[in-house]
């Protein structure tokens, strides 16, 4: 039985076939959207309201916002099961803009933008344009004027995503804080991305993790390798990435370069020994609001319980959407909470970040969002410019996608506080730089995302227009450098000016070693990252890089060095790691030394004697450990 049949299977214990010789049920009717809205609850002082229902919005897989806060929404209508889609009659995906003219917190204008998309899975819009996953392509549909209708065709940008489990395809796309686009990737799917024609020395294999791609450098790279399923992404407030999956524990803290557990295969590096896991201090064991068994019984769907199962495995089923609440609009205890989908207890849950080490844990918050509805399937989530929680709901009786029952469903909810008000009438691409510089400011994370992104488009048109001797300069790079430098403003408002400055190209080396001096640990990680994006390091920060190792007092810094890594030429590695593995409060932190080992591995390979030298400078037992396995290894 290969291991795909034995997920299917597994997902017949939770949604169990009819005896043998019955006639399988027919699923049972769903409610309407204004009967689902009506059964669910929140805590005290939240309401929700429906944005979109069907049939005005049917199988959604994803949405995303504009700079106008109209939403955007992938239908996908080649949807069959998750072994099989309607290839054979063609594309018949599509992307809807939504908008709220009225401001009332329910849709009142549809324009369709794209039809004809085969089996659509992610999207996101920037750059004159809208990414779509649609394997095996990634595209991009021009739209540089910005009137809806596209310029032309779809370009195809990178091919080679695989699509063998329609659940664990490109998707979850987002723009990170450095002005690359994210998106995840799941276990039992098996791509090999590349540019279009090129062959396999050029290309990135992937079956599980989290990718991203350049829009400006065209270039695609894997940010962290590993999970299961992860069907969402999001970055906090400092930068950091956390995505949920499935099927094994549902939550995760990426790194760049990371190695993470997997549900399944092996990593493409052999020589890993072992990999990262969740952050999470507990599994979700109650279902529709229910406590059961002090949290320790596996549930089944049926509601049986298995005492002795001591619920550490699986990880309380299947996961989807991940959201950062950064949005301002919330009580403060929920600011910076990472909220997620469950489909199979049909509810969002709430969990708590903490720092520890060089990262996090996440402990229980408690239920959100309780839909009381069997058909709620909400796996995809996002933070509006009101500062709302929305989530889309697929809505049908299967929940393992074996088929779907409930043809021409979906819905798009928004969750609000009280305290909370409508906007309207949005459009920041009218702005002045010097506007968008100050939203970088605001409250709610959602201007300032659009904002950076906005100022990394126009300093793009800036850098590659022919007539840039006569076009006025921007205001952006001074105003940037002004934020990053005072010493009295918020340190994350400085570091949403160092992301802007970096993804606009306005960051000099200057600036990143200064940066690297900074008294504040996340400028410091942050200025490492910048400095490596593109795998360079002039002499100057490889010296600061071999300072920091040896003397910055932050894990949270010496994970960046430990990225850094992975991104620099073998010779340069040495003093750096040489460095890194005297720290030994690092011996027993959840990241470091699988972090050092991945970036010394090589190094060990290319030249083992000095790799035993390294080992016996080592106050990290695993570092140790895994530098004799691997001296000893063939």
């Amino acid at each position: 039985m290969n291991r795909f049949t034995a997920l299917l299977l597994a997902c017949g214990v939770l949604c169990p076939a009819a005896n043998a010789g019955e006639a399988p049920a027919a699923p049972p009717k769903g409610l309407t959207p204004k009967e689902a809205l009506e059964k669910m609850t929140l805590p005290a002082g939240f309401q929700v309201s429906l944005f979109a229902g069907d049939p005005d919005v049917v199988q959604p897989f994803a949405f995303c916002f504009d700079d106008r806060g109209r939403v955007w929404v992938l239908e996908n209508l080649n949807y069959l099961t998750r072994g099989s889609d309607s290839f054979n009659e063609g594309p018949r995906g599509r992307i809807i803009i939504l908008e709220d003219t009225d401001g009332d917190g329910r849709f009142d204008k549809k324009k369709l933008f794209k039809d004809k998309l085969f089996f659509p899975t992610g999207l996101e819009v920037g750059f004159g344009g809208v990414w779509v996953g649609s394997p095996p392509n990634l595209l991009f549909i021009p739209d540089r004027n910005g009137d809806d209708v596209p310029d032309g065709e779809p370009k195809v940008v990178l091919d080679g995503w695989g699509r063998d489990d329609r659940h664990e395809t490109l998707n979850s796309f987002v723009w990170g804080p450095d002005g690359w686009l994210y998106g995840c990737h799941g276990v039992f799917t098996h791509s090999k991305v590349g540019k279009p024609g090129s062959g396999d020395d050029a290309r990135v294999p992937i079956n599980a993790g989290v990718w991203r791609y350049h829009p400006t450098k065209d270039r695609f790279e894997v940010f962290g390798w590993g999970t299961s399923n992860p069907w969402g992404l999001d970055f906090d407030e400092r930068g950091q990435a956390f995505i949920t999956a499935c099927v094994i524990p549902h939550l995760w803290h990426i790194a760049q370069g990371g190695r993470y557990h997997r549900q399944a295969g092996a990593h493409f590096e052999k020589h890993t020994y072992d990999d990262i896991k969740t952050i999470a201090d507990h599994v979700h064991q109650n279902y529709a609001g229910v406590e059961r068994a002090g949290a320790r019984a596996f549930l089944f769907a049926s509601g049986a319980l298995s005492e002795a199962n001591t619920g550490q495995r699986k990880g309380g089923f299947a996961h989807g959407g991940c959201q950062i609440y950064n949005g301002g609009a919330f009580p403060s205890e929920y600011r910076g909470q990472a909220f997620m989908g469950n489909i199979h207890h049909h509810l969002l849950y709430v969990d708590h970040l903490k720092r520890k080490g060089s990262g996090y844990t996440g402990t229980h918050g408690g239920d959100f969002l309780v839909s009381h509805d069997d058909h709620f399937l909400g796996f995809n989530l996002g933070t509006g410019p009101e500062g709302g929680l929305w989530v889309i709901d697929w809505n049908d009786a299967d929940i393992c996608g074996r088929a779907v029952h409930q043809v021409g469903t979906g819905r798009i909810y928004r969750v609000t506080h009280k305290d909370g008000k409508n906007v309207r009438d949005l459009n920041l691409a009218k702005l002045r730089d010097a506007d968008l510089v100050a939203l970088l400011k605001h409250e709610n994370e959602w201007y300032a995302d659009h904002a950076r992104r906005l100022l990394q488009e126009r300093a793009m048109r800036l850098r590659s227009s022919p007539q840039r001797e006569i076009l006025a300069e921007s205001e952006a790079p001074a105003l940037l450098s002004k934020l990053i430098a005072d010493a009295a403003a918020k340190p994350v408002h400085r570091l949403r000016a160092l992301w802007t400055a970096h993804a606009t190209a306005s960051l000099s080396e200057a600036d990143l070693l200064r940066l690297m001096k900074d008294k504040d640990e996340t400028l410091r990680g942050w200025a490492i990252q910048c400095a490596l994006e593109d795998r360079q390091a002039s002499p100057a920060i490889l010296i600061e890089l071999e300072k920091m190792a040896a003397l910055d007092a932050s894990p949270f810094v010496r994970l960046y060095l430990a990225a850094a890594l992975q991104r620099l030429p073998l010779q340069a590695r040495w003093p750096i790691a040489e460095a890194l593995v005297t720290h030994e409060a690092d011996k027993d932190d959840s990241n470091l030394p699988l972090m050092y080992w991945y970036g010394i591995e090589p190094l060990v390979a290319a030249d083992k004697p000095r790799g035993l030298k390294l080992a016996a400078l080592s106050k990290i037992p695993r570092v140790r450990e895994f530098i004799a396995r691997r001296a000893a290894a063939p």
